[in-house]
């Protein structure tokens, strides 16, 4: 897969779960989704810098 649909894809999924978690907020949906997604959001932050530090190292 290129680069640019793999941002494509994972924009996608990091608008879902935005909306999910603003959901959860509200309390339209239970709030422990919203944690839990702002633990997946934090290692997904995590997760993309190691790759970019190792990918400009190579």
């Amino acid at each position: 897969m290129e680069k640019k649909d793999y941002y494509r894809a994972l924009l996608a999924i990091v608008l879902v779960l935005a909306v999910v978690y603003t959901l959860g907020i509200l309390g339209i949906v239970p709030f422990r989704w919203s944690y839990y997604i702002t633990i997946f959001m934090i290692i997904l932050f995590f997760a993309l810098k190691l790759y970019d530090r190792f990918s400009r190292a190579s």
